[in-house]
């Protein structure tokens, strides 16, 4: 990833060591375990968190598998991860919104829930907070921002994967801040698909103020970020107007304490390849989840 992906190996020191307190839940999975955040709508795009285990399918490589671990997340202790988009055309008036709607979806964290900031932009990425970090500390930190340079946002995703380094909670969420269409990456788009189609933790994108679609390539912007929200577990979500954007994260907050979570062991016999993920519930439901992983069945 040039640039970029030496500039977070350079300032992710601190989240790559051990955290120096113990796991605060005991279900938390190892590193061989697979994940999967599920959110569950009803016809009309309401969220569902009440539903019982038996009401769900794993369903991979086409294979039905029975459901062992299985929690609603609820009270559980949360990790969250925000990348900010720091580049030139963020500007202050979007920056300090962004800094708005990260500080609402702190409100009332709890003792075991823990931060990491990232920003990107310039041509460098940068691990601002490292888990298990302070939310107290996220104010100042995120006041002395400022907006420079350029959006390399296809690079920026493709540290996704090293974006939960250190965090200790099975409850995780990624959530991205950027406005601009990308305009420095080496990377192709369809090259950062591919990773976050392995991405183990579920992305939410929101897109502050996206340009018109006429002014974009043919796969446009919205379309690209979508891809990549769905491509992880999580979503897009368009915030026409900046001002919006701490309501926005308001409801964002509220969806991520009203998922379900499966989580399943590898076999590890036979081959380790990409092996696509399926949950189905029974009922009429719209159901959002990760939509594979690499390694062997269950």
């Amino acid at each position: 990833m040039g640039v970029l992906g030496l500039a977070l190996a350079a300032s992710a020191g601190a989240a790559t060591g051990e955290p120096t307190n113990p796991k605060v839940f005991e279900a938390s999975a190892s590193v061989s375990s697979v994940l999967v955040p599920v959110t569950v709508r009803d016809s009309k795009g309401r969220l569902v968190p009440t539903l019982e285990q038996k009401r769900f399918h794993l369903v991979v490589d086409g294979i039905e598998f029975p459901i062992k671990s299985f929690w609603r997340e609820g009270g559980l202790p949360i990790s969250y991860t925000f990348i900010l988009d720091t580049s030139g055309s963020m500007g202050r008036r979007r920056l300090v919104k962004a800094r708005e709607a990260i500080l609402e979806m702190v409100k009332q964290l709890r003792q075991q829930d823990e931060v990491c900031l990232i920003t990107f932009g310039a041509a460098e990425v940068k691990r601002r907070m490292a888990f298990p970090g302070d939310p107290a500390e996220l104010a100042e930190l995120l006041d002395a921002l400022r907006g420079f340079g350029t959006t390399a946002l296809y690079d920026v995703l493709t540290i996704t994967p090293r974006a939960m380094d250190g965090a200790r909670n099975v409850r995780r969420a990624i959530v991205l801040f950027t406005d601009g269409v990308d305009t420095a990456s080496e990377m192709k788009p369809e090259d950062a698909v591919k990773v976050l189609e392995g991405l183990s933790d579920p992305l939410y994108a929101l897109g502050i103020e996206p340009p018109p679609a006429d002014e974009g390539p043919e796969d446009s912007y919205e379309q690209l970020l979508a891809r990549f929200a769905t491509a992880s577990g999580g979503r897009y979500l368009r915030v026409d107007t900046a001002a919006r954007l701490p309501e926005f994260a308001h409801e964002l907050r509220r969806e991520l304490s009203m998922r379900y979570i499966i989580d399943f062991q590898p076999s590890g016999v036979g081959t380790s390849k990409w092996r696509p993920i399926e949950v189905r519930v029974d009922g009429d439901y719209d159901v959002a989840a990760r939509q594979g992983y690499t390694g062997t069945l269950p």
